[in-house]
């Protein structure tokens, strides 16, 4: 847990320096959203592209949702609704022309980044983001304040944010890795995993949940610091290390490498259910 620890502080002091001066509030569902402020401005930006099967595209974010489904043809579709929040509308409308949108453009990798404008004052500035991905293709999303949502998605996953949770359902992956600080982490896999790739679900201040399918070969490791461990989802032959803290068990014999752990949080891995 000391990498973990170390983790955490470093994501904190890149969250202060996303988040000074603005009014930033956490809803309900872990997902962040701008404070009220009178002047508010916004645009649209979209952008397509295509990469060869196993290619990687890469979305880092600072605030503001981001929901990843499947493309419908063979390009990665990418839409975002950039919103200013200030004093007025002509000082929001300012701000806006402040945010950047860094592309960076390669053979087999694509890159998209948000930069902010700092000392925004009242207000502050949310990018949310649509991405729309073909199968075979590396998908890599990074979030400083907001929800991660992830919806059919197939093939290779990682996902990272700060303030924030990563919700994922109809998942057909064998490699998935999704972390969060503060948030939880849901994630949902309907096609059984094969013994190849790796999952890992991840949280320091927020519970994480794995549905995977019965027929799943997977060797299961689960820690917990403050909380509890539920996997009686699925029938777990227990293996290794059995404390209240950590579980290890296989699933049909073992295969996949797959780890549950959180900080301050429960664990539960449980079948999923389509």
């Amino acid at each position: 847990m000391d990498r973990r620890r170390v983790l955490a502080l470093g994501l904190a002091m890149a969250v202060s320096w996303a988040t000074a001066a603005c009014d930033v509030q956490v809803g309900q569902d872990g997902d962040f959203s701008l404070g009220v402020a009178s002047g508010r401005a916004q645009d649209s930006w979209s952008r397509s592209y295509t990469l060869p099967a196993g290619g990687r595209f890469e979305l880092v974010n600072v605030s503001g949702r981001i929901v990843a489904e499947p493309s419908s043809g063979e390009a990665i579709e990418v839409e975002a609704e950039r919103i200013a929040k200030a004093t007025s509308d002509e000082a929001a409308r300012e701000m806006l022309g402040k945010v950047e949108v860094r592309e960076e453009t390669g053979a087999s990798q694509v890159r998209v980044e948000v930069r902010s404008p700092r000392n925004v004052g009242v207000g502050g500035v949310e990018v949310r983001w649509t991405v729309k991905v073909p199968r075979g293709i590396v998908l890599d999303l990074r979030n400083t304040n907001g929800k991660v949502e992830l919806s059919g998605l197939a093939g290779e996953v990682h996902v990272r944010t700060v303030n924030g949770g990563v919700e994922g359902r109809g998942l057909s992956v064998q490699t998935l890795e999704a972390s969060t600080v503060n948030g939880g982490v849901d994630v949902e896999i309907t096609q059984p995993l094969g013994g190849d790739g790796k999952v890992s679900v991840e949280s320091v201040n927020g519970g994480v949940k794995l549905a995977l399918p019965p027929a799943s070969r997977a060797s299961v490791v689960a820690r917990v610091t403050n909380g509890g461990i539920d996997l009686g989802g699925l029938d777990l032959q227990k293996t290794g290390e059995q404390t209240r803290r950590r579980v290890e068990g296989t699933l049909n014999g073992g295969g996949t490498p797959v780890t549950l752990e959180t900080t301050n949080g429960g664990v539960r891995l449980s079948k999923s259910t389509t």
